[in-house]
């Protein structure tokens, strides 16, 4: 855990350095990613009623 959070802070300090269009930039992209993943989430527990016995004839189509 020391070693991420290592990483992390490393992280910070370089966008620190950044110009605040650059750093809007990699928030907008964090955001998009966060959207995504959100909506994969989402999919996966709406989707999950359909691994059950009955319905795996229909894996084969």
């Amino acid at each position: 855990m020391l070693i991420i959070m290592g990483k992390v802070d490393q992280l910070f300090k370089e966008i620190e350095k950044l110009s605040l269009d650059e750093q809007q930039e990699i928030l907008q992209r964090l955001v998009d990613k966060l959207d995504l993943l959100g909506s994969l989430l989402l999919a996966d527990q709406v989707l999950s009623d359909w691994e059950n016995p009955e319905d795996k004839i229909y894996d084969q189509l």
